[in-house]
């Protein structure tokens, strides 16, 4: 890959304060898993925004945009 920035995004749901997808990792932990499958590419994590949104009383969705940098 031969391009100077990608883009990466993960995202986890919530219903009634559980994940909606029981035995899922965190939201931090695939986020590692992000990073370190890009420093494996040769890229370093340049910068990223964690955005919540609230779908109704109980359900949360939480999404990281992250953007990496070819070192």
């Amino acid at each position: 890959m031969s391009d100077r920035f990608v883009v990466a995004e993960v995202s986890k749901n919530w219903v009634g304060r559980k994940p909606y997808a029981p035995g899922t990792k965190l939201l931090s932990q695939s986020f590692e898993d992000i990073i370190n499958h890009w420093d494996d590419q040769g890229y370093r994590l340049h910068s990223f925004s964690l955005h919540r949104v609230i779908a109704s009383a109980d359900e949360l969705n939480e999404t990281i945009i992250a953007v990496f940098e070819k070192t």
